[in-house]
């Protein structure tokens, strides 16, 4: 196999995982709703599924058919909704005084596989307390956080 068709492999496998990590994308906004959020271990489960599935899809979906077309234009529109998405989900700012503000408490202790891969940024004193009270840490975890509470100078949960 020559370079260029080696390259031109793996731009199909990114294109076809991002096609399908676009649909986590924007069923975050979805899930917000309900106080839920895609970790980041289905974000690679889900990428790793379009990438292994890229040659094939490729395949079916190259031709000059009407359907083939409709599928390839949905997957650009959905690919181009998701980057406006995870723009959105990375910049947006996080609100620690809502109902849902004890979904960001793990994000808030640093990235990790089983948490969402979006920022969240410095907890407010009130995010602090909330997730104190309404987070389940592992120990060494809650420990982290008591540390980073009294280096923000907020007061003890």
């Amino acid at each position: 196999m020559s370079k260029h068709v080696d390259k031109n492999v793996m731009i199909v496998r990114l294109k076809w995982a991002w096609v399908f990590v676009s649909g986590l994308v924007l069923t975050n906004f979805f899930l917000s709703f309900f106080c839920g959020n895609w970790s980041l271990f289905v974000y690679l489960i889900v990428g790793g599924l379009g990438a292994w599935r890229a040659e094939s899809l490729q395949k079916r979906f190259s031709g000059d058919s009407w359907f083939a077309k409709l599928v390839r234009a949905g997957a650009a529109l959905l690919a181009v909704a998701s980057f406006a998405g995870f723009i959105g989900l990375s910049l947006m700012p996080v609100r620690w005084d809502t109902k849902c503000s004890w979904r960001y408490c793990g994000r808030a202790m640093g990235p990790g596989l089983f948490k969402s891969p979006f920022p969240v940024g410095t907890p407010t004193c009130r995010g602090w307390s909330v997730c104190a009270n309404e987070y389940q840490y592992s120990s060494a975890e809650y420990s982290e956080m008591l540390k980073q509470i009294e280096a923000q100078g907020c007061p003890a949960p």
